[in-house]
């Protein structure tokens, strides 16, 4: 698989899942959306896809084409049955798994295929909510010294580490043969006192990353605050370090920790700060 590839679904897989955090966490961008019921899927030519959908001021995203009747013919009775608005209101197409990359970086545009009438909403409610989002990812020292930046900056960071994991495991040569030293169980990473964390479950089928923290996890990751927790993330706080200061605590099985920290620090070859978004039609 190429780095193009492995960049695009890290971009719709890892990063895309943002959008989720923004709405919810961020007023401003909650009550933006708060009227929106729009279903927006996003198709990259004989690649990933996934899907971004508004409804009852909440956001969700998801891999695959949306959240219709699965397997469920058009016409059907299940498909009929489905929420309407599950279907996608807007399709956005893209050439390549590089064109997708490009508008990550903000060089580039998407391919409308279907619902033009809701471009309004793709050229200014969806573009100030990617426009925010990408606000949020792309920290600098000034922004990072308040604190709400801060800690939505870490949030975000943390999901998206959680949620590059299984995509790094299942595409990246490297990562791939780290699997067998992850096992099966629950690895929790959270930020004290009160979180934001995130659950990865190992099984048979792979991981799969959960925002917020399950009970019983079999290893427990636990960061000091929101500023250690930043630099943690950001490969900016030596693991051994902090290990023995106590700013980073390791509790249960520590072998699948270490393949876990092997993947993440894969991140880094694939995403970089993220640019300011284009627009989306």
């Amino acid at each position: 698989m190429s780095h193009d590839v492995i960049r695009a679904r890290l971009n719709l897989y890892a990063v895309l899942p943002n959008l989720e955090d923004v709405v919810r966490e961020d007023p401003e961008m909650r009550e933006l959306v708060s009227d929106a019921r729009v279903t927006v899927k996003l198709l990259v030519a004989g690649g990933p896809r996934a899907y971004v959908r508004f409804a009852n001021g909440a956001c969700s995203v998801g891999r695959g084409s949306g959240p219709e009747a699965a397997g469920a013919p058009a016409g059907s009775r299940a498909a009929s049955s489905a929420d309407a608005n599950a279907m996608p209101s807007v399709i956005l197409s893209f050439a390549s798994a590089s064109h997708l990359n490009n508008m990550f970086d903000g060089k580039s545009s998407p391919i409308p295929l279907w619902g033009f009438n809701r471009l309004g909403f793709l050229k200014n409610e969806f573009t100030e909510l990617s426009d925010r989002m990408a606000y949020y990812l792309a920290p600098t020292a000034e922004l990072l010294e308040h604190p709400g930046y801060l800690a939505m900056n870490t949030r975000l960071t943390l999901s998206t580490a959680a949620f590059a994991v299984p995509v790094l495991l299942e595409s990246d040569p490297e990562c791939r043969a780290l699997r067998h030293a992850i096992g099966s169980g629950t690895i929790v990473l959270k930020v004290l006192p009160d979180g934001p964390s995130v659950s990865l479950v190992c099984g048979a089928s792979g991981v799969i990353p959960v925002k917020g923290e399950l009970p019983h996890p079999s290893s427990l990751i636990l960061m000091r605050d929101m500023a250690t927790a930043n630099a943690f993330l950001n490969g900016e706080l030596d693991t051994f370090v902090a290990a023995a200061t106590g700013e980073v605590q390791i509790w249960g099985h520590v072998k699948p920790v270490d393949a876990i920290a092997l993947v993440l620090d894969r991140i880094p070859k694939y995403l970089t700060p993220a640019a300011e978004p284009a627009a989306m039609a």
